[in-house]
């Protein structure tokens, strides 16, 4: 396409697009990359630990059917 300069709104239109296909399979981690996404970061976390990591395996499998990674995974537990 010549002179596309909106690539983060079509980035951000394609993450869209891939959390509703998955909002009723992985509902937290669609909700976490609905309202935390930012660009290319997400901040989040919650209260348990397991719950963090089940969060967080849901959004990259989301992510990876997106064929995008998430990367840099951090914790304070």
């Amino acid at each position: 396409m010549f002179g596309v300069n909106v690539s983060p709104f079509l980035l951000s239109a394609t993450i869209k697009h891939h959390i509703e296909k998955y909002r009723e399979q992985y509902p937290a981690a669609t909700e976490m990359l609905g309202t935390c996404l930012y660009v290319d970061d997400v901040i989040s976390g919650t209260d348990d630990t397991s719950q963090t990591s089940k969060i967080s395996k849901d959004a990259d499998t989301i992510m990876k059917n997106a064929n995008m990674k998430l990367r840099k995974c951090y914790s304070n537990d």
